[in-house]
């Protein structure tokens, strides 16, 4: 994942593309990051569909979502 495409036109700032490196996720670490919304928003107490609910906003699978509930939740 790419932050420059992330970024608005409306950004107070420009991200250079020689820094573009530097600002690029590796595939799990965007999946751990999305998982991270995913469980910020549902905590514990959640429903299967709000689960695929939530998975599907943020473009991961509920699988993946799983596989990071313990690191984000206590």
């Amino acid at each position: 994942m790419n932050l420059k495409l992330l970024m608005s036109r409306t950004c107070p700032f420009d991200l250079k593309p020689e820094y573009a490196d530097e600002m690029t996720l590796d595939e799990t670490t965007g999946i751990k990051h999305k998982a991270a919304c995913v469980w910020k928003l549902l905590g514990n107490d959640y429903s299967n569909e709000q689960l695929e609910k939530y998975c599907s906003l943020y473009g991961i699978t509920s699988e993946q979502a799983l596989k990071w509930k313990d690191y984000w939740i206590e």
